[in-house]
């Protein structure tokens, strides 16, 4: 998938960088080109030259700390979306940051790799939000959800639901449709929604979702596995779909939900 998102990592530590920049796949969020700066001047030079969408910012630097640069960077025609680091002695300094109105997740450090995938996740869900949606496009009229010939007893309905469950429980981790799972139960994909909504209680794709978190909240039991590994892994190519599809029906993120199971162990 072709990159939307650029980003840039400002922090003394060339370690620190270089984890940053080589060790998250950021391709998974569409996030590129990436950018460096070593400090606050560079910083402020980069971020002129390459208007950056987002910015990762490590508050204690020398010559030019994060706050001043923040103060600088408030002053420019286009500010980045900003993910601040730092320790617990500079909690002050970055509240001062996150009540500017820009920055938009304040990270300890050292941060994990899933928490700053999720705050670049939650950046690019804010510049989403302020671009117009695409206009929609209006079904014809008269098409309606006709029943096959003749029609189906209750029975032989529910039976074909369950049939359509089944099939998404065994096929959930790759490309599902409305579409594949109605020629599976030989009937329209009109019809099958319809069907599956009343008997269920709940449209196909709300099910499909729900059967993918399900698995992933397993998954995320085991911490080799990142973010982006467990999306791929119940059948989302689209990793911020599956952030987003997660924090909706478990009101957390994936790795929120993580952190939290494993602090009852």
């Amino acid at each position: 998938m072709p990159d939307k998102y650029s980003l840039m990592i400002v922090d003394d530590e060339e370690h620190a960088r270089r984890h940053i920049l080589e060790d998250i796949p950021w391709s998974t969020l569409e996030v590129g080109p990436l950018y460096e700066a070593a400090g606050g001047h560079s910083a402020l030079e980069g971020i002129v030259q390459h208007s950056p969408d987002i910015l990762i910012l490590d508050i204690r630097m020398p010559e030019m700390d994060g706050v001043e640069l923040l103060e600088r960077i408030m002053q420019l025609p286009r500010q980045p979306q900003i993910i601040t680091l730092s320790g617990y002695s500079d909690f002050d300094a970055a509240r001062k940051m996150l009540s500017s109105g820009i920055v938009v997740e304040y990270l300890l450090k050292p941060a994990s790799e899933d928490e700053l995938f999720e705050a670049v996740y939650k950046c690019i869900e804010r510049m989403d939000e302020k671009r117009p949606e695409p206009a929609r496009v209006q079904p014809e009229e008269g098409l309606e959800a006709r029943e096959p010939f003749p029609p189906l007893s209750h029975g032989v309905k529910r039976q074909t639901v369950e049939t359509v469950k089944e099939y998404i429980q065994e096929n959930y981790a790759k490309r599902i449709t409305l579409d594949m799972a109605a020629r599976h139960v030989y009937v329209s994909p009109t019809y099958l929604s319809k069907l599956f909504s009343a008997v269920e209680g709940i449209g196909f794709s709300d099910y499909l979702s729900q059967v993918r978190v399900q698995n992933a909240k397993r998954a995320l039991l085991d911490c080799r596995k990142r973010i982006y590994q467990v999306a791929e892994e119940v059948g989302y190519q689209d990793v911020k779909h599956f952030i987003k599809v997660f924090k909706k029906l478990e009101g957390m993120t994936p790795s929120q939900y993580r952190e939290t199971k494993l602090l009852e162990f």
